[in-house]
């Protein structure tokens, strides 16, 4: 239990951190800079190897085919897409509105990241070795996603009250999972975990490539530092991980 409020301690550290300091745009662009990095790292080096094992013609956890599980990816990019373009978007010149938009969609491919996240903790719980290297690797990226969280929230202009009760519904979602996973441990099917694994790559991989990214160079001023920045995140994750 001890470890689950540490997760839950330093996500919340990482996400409210930030706020005490004043934020102009220019400094929000740079930072989300960084948290892109984060993300994408996260996606091509974590998310998408852990599915790497299954290719078309093979067989993973619970005799799912490889194919399904690409097709899980396909349709977490897809969903968080049409969510986001028919739901959370107007078609105006609302800058403030397209950002909001942005939140929400990483918002939502965050929380689904966090809760496979505990659920496989939990399951790697039983084994010392592998568990205590996860929770390392928990505890060093969940305040890095959580200040990620906070820039693409800090951009949107959210209500200083909306996003303290997100970051702190966001920093439980990985402790709720593992909690999940140790109580329904045997009814938790590896399959059910793959699905949730491929759908988060597919929303991390929307939400990364198609709003973080040309969010970060909507604006031509500092280049060469969010460059810099979107490669140091990367370059941290590859340490975490």
């Amino acid at each position: 239990m001890t470890d689950l409020v540490w997760i839950f301690a330093v996500s919340l550290l990482g996400g409210y951190l930030p706020l005490l300091v004043h934020w102009t745009d220019r400094l929000r662009h740079a930072a989300l800079a960084l948290s892109t990095g984060i993300f994408l790292a996260a996606v091509f080096l974590h998310l998408l190897p852990s599915l790497g094992g299954l290719v078309d013609g093979h067989t993973g956890p619970g005799g799912l085919d490889g194919r399904t599980v690409w097709l899980c990816v396909l349709l977490g990019l897809l969903g968080v897409y049409l969510v986001e373009a028919l739901v959370l978007r107007t078609h105006d010149k609302d800058e403030n509105h397209r950002h909001r938009a942005v939140g929400w969609a990483a918002l939502v491919g965050l929380t689904v990241h966090a809760l496979t996240t505990g659920v496989g903790y939990a399951a790697a719980s039983a084994r010392p070795d592998v568990s205590d290297a996860m929770l390392m690797a928990i505890l060093t990226h969940k305040g890095f996603e959580s200040f990620s969280l906070l820039t693409v929230f800090q951009l949107g202009h959210f209500p200083r009250r909306q996003t303290l009760l997100m970051v702190l519904l966001f920093s439980a979602v990985t402790p709720a999972g593992a909690l999940a996973g140790k109580l329904f441990a045997d009814g938790l099917a590896d399959s059910g975990v793959l699905i949730a694994t491929a759908l988060a790559a597919g929303t991390f991989l929307f939400v990364c490539v198609g709003e973080l990214l040309p969010e970060v160079f909507h604006h031509r001023e500092d280049i060469l530092v969010k460059i810099g920045l979107l490669a140091a995140g990367v370059g941290l994750t590859m340490i975490v991980h």
